[in-house]
């Protein structure tokens, strides 16, 4: 039994052992591929750096280079040392350039080396011609004393060979400074180093852009690279969407509710926050392209949000003193065309001033010299002047287009109401046509009835419905008469009626004084004094007794009639000619009159008209 458990121990042992050196044996050739890469080509970030910083300027979205044979072709008064030189700087470039062929030819050739006499004047020329982002022709010139070395000719005319195989851009971020041809802007400062052979390989290689697609995209990212090849296409991109940005904000706060002439502080933050937030988002997607490539120096993101803290802050505070130099000064300005010129010039001065104070604590903390030789004009450029100036013409453009649609929509209005008001006015006419022949033909009828009966009753009925329509003809252009003109026409009527009834008819009339002068519409009194004639007192076989009263009840004009008559059905207005008035009150006040009806001992009509007083 022992002597199993001390097997099995072995085993296990053994096993573990094993894992153990099988381990160590992965990290020990992990490792050795890691530095057998590294040793295969130790600069290779340092060569794809220099590639995407000194053979991309924004411009181009390919590097330059030759697409066909280089031809070399040696002229003036070259040497047979100055021949080898060639040769061998043409078989070094063999090794490097798999693409296109390099020969040395005697005519045709589009690498053109011209030697020139020690005494020509020239030490060096270039020139070339491209197609787009193809070489298609270079050609050198040079100029050696005598007493200069064969070493120094070589490295003199390597380093122009090579420099003139593609097309060479300022460092603009200073990120790649490897200290070779590439880098240098004279001869003399460094070789050829394995650096700058290598980019020539790289260039030269059939895989290229998709080496530096893989390589760039990822160190940088995606973004990184499309900036890298397509900048003026991301630019144009930018700018268009800025374009849309600007109009869907001009439309956006157009179509929003409009404002009022007196704004207050807190609707114009809101406003300007709005406004703020709008150009802040054209403003980053504007300065994207620009961004983009201070990942090789910094984070990207970091400086956007560094941007967008700038604008914020240099926004709010802007934001801020425009009200308050516009609270205390534009009211004072009364032409819409003098306001604009104010609102310009404060929205660019208010800006400009609190970018300026607001920058000057970095702008000394980053000064290498003393105070007193700050030159003040770097914190301003051209470009920063432009886009404030375009801020403020915005502002006003679109001050302009507010004005312009709410006098359209003012302008609207009033014909909408001009055209409302004629509609009213044919409407109650209409009514009024039919108010009258209705009354013509009551009063007609009791005239017909007096005439077998009283001659002199009969006449004075007449005379009193002729000074009645006569009332009517008069007030024909008027919608509205006076309490005490439209009292005095019922008085007539209800005369008319008595002379008919005799003494089966009493009526009452009082008014307040503060009521007599209030405006009321034409014939709204005289249909209700009428129908407690007709359905009231006709159907009574006692004294009728019609009492109007019109009096001010708080801030309402209150008109009611009193008879003593039968009860109004359950809705008295069909069949008692009250129709009309409802429609006249209707097209009128709308909802601030409204009609009430009561029977019982109290039996009456009753016209409430809100805020009369």
């Amino acid at each position: 039994m022992h002597a199993n458990n001390s097997v099995h121990l072995h085993q296990k042992l053994k096993s573990n052992i094993m894992k153990q050196l099988l381990f160590a044996l992965i990290l020990l050739l992990s490792g050795f591929n890691f530095i057998q890469a590294q040793e295969s080509n130790p600069y290779e970030e340092t060569t794809w750096n220099v590639i995407r910083e000194r053979l991309f300027n924004g411009e181009n979205s390919k590097a330059y280079r030759f697409e066909d044979d280089i031809r070399f072709q040696i002229k003036g008064e070259a040497s047979k040392e100055d021949s080898v030189v060639i040769q061998d700087i043409i078989s070094e470039l063999k090794e490097l350039i798999k693409i296109v062929d390099l020969k040395l030819v005697n005519e045709d050739g589009n690498f053109i080396i011209n030697f020139l006499p020690e005494n020509s004047g020239i030490k060096q020329k270039s020139n070339y011609r491209l197609h787009g982002v193809t070489i298609n022709y270079t050609e050198l010139w040079f100029s050696f004393n005598n007493d200069t070395s064969r070493e120094k000719i070589k490295k003199e005319i390597c380093y122009y060979i090579y420099r003139y195989l593609t097309r060479i851009f300022e460092n603009n971020f200073q990120t790649t400074f490897y200290g070779g041809i590439f880098d240098q802007p004279f001869p003399e400062v460094m070789p050829l180093n394995a650096i700058d052979k290598d980019l020539i390989l790289k260039l030269y290689s059939k895989d290229f852009y998709k080496h530096l697609k893989e390589n760039t995209v990822n160190k940088f990212g995606y973004l990184y690279y499309l900036n890298l090849r397509f900048e003026p296409w991301i630019k144009k991109f930018t700018r268009a969407l800025s374009i849309v940005l600007v109009i869907a904000g001009f439309l956006y706060l157009l179509s929003g509710k409009k404002r009022k002439r007196s704004t207050t502080f807190l609707n114009y933050l809101i406003r300007g926050f709005q406004v703020l937030l709008w150009i802040l988002a054209s403003y980053l997607l504007l300065t994207l392209p620009d961004s983009i490539p201070f990942r090789l120096v910094s984070n990207m993101w970091v400086l956007l949000v560094a941007q967008a803290l700038e604008v914020l802050v240099v926004g709010i505070v802007s934001i801020f003193l425009m009200f308050l130099l516009e609270h205390l000064f534009l009211k004072r300005i009364s032409n819409f065309f003098y306001q604009q010129v104010f609102v310009l010039f404060n929205t660019f001065l208010s800006i400009l001033f609190c970018y300026f104070f607001m920058s000057l604590p970095f702008f000394y903390f980053n000064l290498s010299g003393p105070p007193a030789s700050v030159d003040y004009s770097q914190l301003f450029n051209p470009s920063m002047i432009f886009n404030y100036s375009i801020i403020a013409f915005l502002r006003v453009l679109y001050n302009f287009l507010e004005y312009k649609m709410q006098s359209i929509v003012n302008q609207k209005d009033v014909e909408l109401a001009k055209m409302k008001e004629l509609k009213n006015q044919a409407e109650l006419n209409a009514l009024h046509s039919r108010i009258n022949p209705h009354f013509l033909y009551n009063s007609l009828n009791s005239i017909a009835e007096l005439a077998h009966i009283n001659p002199d009753k009969t006449e004075n009925m007449a005379v009193a419905l002729s000074e009645l329509f006569r009332y009517s003809i008069n007030k024909e252009n008027k919608t509205f008469v006076t309490v005490e003109e439209e009292l005095e026409m019922v008085k007539k009527y209800l005369e008319i009626e008595k002379t008919r009834f005799a003494e089966k008819l009493n009526y009452t009339i009082t008014v307040d004084e503060t009521a007599k002068e209030k405006l009321i519409p034409k014939f709204l009194i005289q249909p209700l004094a009428e129908n407690a004639v007709k359905h009231g007192l006709s159907k009574n076989t006692a004294t009728g007794k019609i009492s109007i009263e019109v009096k001010q009840l708080e801030n309402d004009l209150v008109i009611a009639i009193f008879d003593n008559g039968p009860d109004f059905p359950d809705e008295p207005v069909s069949g008692y000619g009250l129709q009309n008035l409802y429609d006249k009150l209707e097209i009128l006040y709308g909802k601030q009159a409204t009609i009430y009806w009561e029977n019982g001992n109290n039996k009456h009509f009753r016209i409430i008209i809100k805020n009369q007083f």
